[in-house]
C-alpha cells in the first residue's frame, strides 16, 4: 500500500496513469516524447498519490529552450502544475509544490521558475505564498493551436546561496543563523553567523550588476574605501578572499563584511555635535590625495534630461496612482531638469572623488564616532555641491524639516577644516544639488515602471513609496533654497 498523499517522481511505465490528470489530445505523441526526456535528463514528473490515485501532478524542465527558465544545475522551470477538480482547495497543491521544491533543493538546485498567466490569480497566490515573486519576464507559448501570454516568476533560495557563498570562501565550517536586516534601498543585507566570525553579507542589485560598468564601479569604490582607512577615517570595506571582493554564486553577486555593532541614526536623533562631526569627515575625505586612482574613474558627471512624460504615459495606462502626483507636477520637473543641467555644467569645472551619499543611512555610529559604509557611489563630484547635498539630509532637510542650525554648523565646521580654496558660485551650485534628487526620481519610476530591467514586488512598491516622497522632497527643497543660499555665504 502506497502511503496517503506521497509525492515523488512518476516511472516511464506508469505514463499511461497521467491521462487521468489532463486529457491530451495525442497522447501517445506525449508519451514519446515524455519518455525520451526523461531518459534524457530533459524532465521529470512528480505526482502526489492518494490511495493509489494520481491525483495531481507537476513537470520539472531542467533543460529548455529559454535561458530565463533554466541554468543549469542552478535553475529548474516548473509546468504542468495540475490537480484533480475534486482535491482542489484541500492543501494538495501546495503539499506537492513544497514537496517538489525540497526535492530540489536537496539535489542542489536554488532557484526555480514557473509561468503564471494574468487571470489564475488563485495560483497566483500560491505562488507569492512560496516565495515566487520576482518578474523576469513577459512571455507567450502556443498549446494546440492557441497563444496565450504569461508572467515568468522567479523564486530564490537565498539560503542555500549564502551557505555556498561562506562554504566555498572558507568563511565558517558551520552557519549558526542567516537573518535579512535592514539594508539600503537598492541591495539586500544579511546578518550571518557562522562558527567563526559574524558577517554582513550584500546581495547586490541584480539590476544594477546588469551594467557593463556595475563591477568596475564596485571595485573602484573599495580602492576609495582603502585610501580612506589608511588617511584615518573610519569606514567599513569589503572583504577581500583570493584577491576579489565581488563573489558569483549562481550567477547571484554578493559583497562580504565583517559584521560591525554600530547605529544608524534617525533624523530625530540627529544633534549638533553630529553636524560638526559629519562637517569635519566630509572635509578630511575632501583633503585627501587620490591622484594614485583618478584614471580608474571617468572624471565627469553625467548629464541626462529625464523623459517624465513617457513615464507618466506608462503609469497612466496600467492605472498607478503616482501619475497623479506627476502629472500636477511635470511642468516644475522639466524646469528643475534644465536649470539643474546648466548648473551641473557650471559643477563639472571643479571636481574631486568623494563618498558622493553621505547620508543617515550610509554613517554608523558607534561611541559616538562616525564609521562611514555603502561607498559603492564613490566617484567624481563638486565639493561644495557635495557639502550642499550632505548639510541638507543632516540638517533634515530630507524629511522636509531643516533645521538651520544644525545646517549652518555642517557648513561652518566643513570650513574649519578643509584645505583647499573655496571660489565657487554658490548661487549655480544651488540648483546643482537638486540633480541629484531627479536622477533618483528617475530611478525610482524605471524600477516602479520595470524599464531596462524587471524588478520584484519588493522593489517595485519600495520604487513607488519613494516617488511620491521624492516629488515633495524636490519641491521641499526648492523652497528652501534662498534660506540656504544666504546661510552657505555667510558661513563659507
Amino acid at each position: 500500500m502506497i502511503n496517503k498523499n506521497e509525492v515523488r517522481k512518476i516511472k516511464i511505465n506508469e505514463i499511461k496513469r497521467l491521462k487521468n490528470l489532463f486529457k491530451h489530445k495525442e497522447f501517445e505523441k506525449y508519451s514519446e516524447e515524455l519518455i525520451k526526456d526523461i531518459e534524457n535528463n530533459v524532465r521529470d514528473i512528480f505526482v502526489i498519490i492518494e490511495n493509489e490515485k494520481f491525483i495531481g501532478e507537476l513537470t520539472v524542465y531542467y533543460k529548455n529552450k529559454s535561458e530565463l527558465e533554466t541554468i543549469s544545475n542552478i535553475r529548474v522551470y516548473l509546468s504542468a502544475y495540475r490537480i484533480l477538480k475534486e482535491y482542489q482547495g484541500k492543501g494538495i497543491g501546495q503539499r506537492l509544490l513544497k514537496a517538489v521544491i525540497e526535492n530540489l533543493e536537496k539535489n542542489g538546485y536554488t532557484e526555480f521558475t514557473i509561468g503564471v498567466e494574468d487571470d489564475n490569480l488563485k495560483a497566483s497566490h500560491i505562488y507569492n505564498k512560496f516565495g515566487f515573486n520576482e518578474l523576469l519576464a513577459r512571455l507567450s507559448e502556443t498549446y494546440e493551436d492557441n497563444t496565450y501570454e504569461y508572467n515568468l516568476y522567479l523564486r530564490k533560495n537565498i539560503n542555500k546561496k549564502i551557505e555556498k557563498l561562506i562554504k566555498n570562501n572558507n568563511l565558517g565550517k558551520e552557519i549558526l543563523s542567516i537573518s535579512k536586516i535592514t539594508g539600503g534601498l537598492s541591495h539586500r543585507m544579511y546578518k550571518v553567523v557562522t562558527d567563526k566570525k559574524v558577517y554582513a553579507i550584500k546581495e547586490l542589485n541584480q539590476g544594477i550588476m546588469k551594467r557593463k560598468t556595475a563591477c568596475e564601479n564596485f571595485v573602484f569604490s573599495e580602492k576609495v574605501t582603502d585610501i580612506v582607512i589608511k588617511n584615518g577615517i573610519h569606514a567599513i570595506s569589503a572583504i577581500n578572499v583570493n584577491n576579489d571582493i565581488i563573489k558569483n554564486i549562481d550567477n547571484n553577486y554578493f559583497m562580504i563584511f565583517e559584521w560591525f555593532d554600530g547605529e544608524i541614526l534617525n533624523a530625530e536623533d540627529i544633534s549638533l555635535l553630529h553636524c560638526k562631526a559629519i562637517g569635519e569627515i566630509l572635509a578630511q575625505i575632501h583633503n585627501i590625495d587620490f591622484s594614485e586612482i583618478e584614471e580608474d574613474k571617468r572624471k565627469r558627471i553625467d548629464i541626462k534630461k529625464f523623459n517624465w512624460r513617457e513615464y507618466l504615459k506608462k503609469a497612466k495606462k496600467i492605472n498607478r496612482k503616482y501619475a497623479q502626483i506627476l502629472n500636477k507636477n511635470i511642468d516644475i520637473l522639466y524646469q528643475l531638469n534644465q536649470k539643474s543641467n546648466e548648473a551641473l555644467l557650471y559643477a563639472n569645472q571643479n571636481l574631486i572623488i568623494s563618498h558622493t551619499d553621505l547620508d543617515r543611512k550610509n554613517v554608523m555610529w558607534k561611541n559616538n564616532v562616525p564609521y562611514i559604509i555603502d561607498w559603492e557611489a564613490s566617484g567624481y563630484i563638486n565639493p561644495i555641491l557635495e557639502l550642499i547635498q550632505v548639510a541638507w539630509y543632516w540638517s533634515g532637510g530630507d524629511i522636509e524639516n531643516i533645521d538651520y542650525d544644525k545646517f549652518k554648523t555642517v557648513i561652518s565646521t566643513y570650513k574649519k577644516y578643509i584645505k583647499r580654496n573655496i571660489d565657487e558660485d554658490i548661487s549655480k551650485l544651488i540648483y546643482a544639488d537638486i540633480y541629484s534628487g531627479l536622477e533618483w526620481l528617475d530611478y525610482n519610476f524605471r524600477r516602479a515602471l520595470c524599464i531596462g530591467n524587471l524588478y520584484d514586488n519588493d522593489e517595485i512598491k519600495l520604487a513607488e513609496n519613494e516617488i511620491e516622497q521624492s516629488i515633495n522632497e524636490i519641491k521641499y527643497n526648492v523652497g528652501q533654497m534662498d534660506n540656504m543660499l544666504n546661510v552657505i555665504i555667510k558661513n563659507l
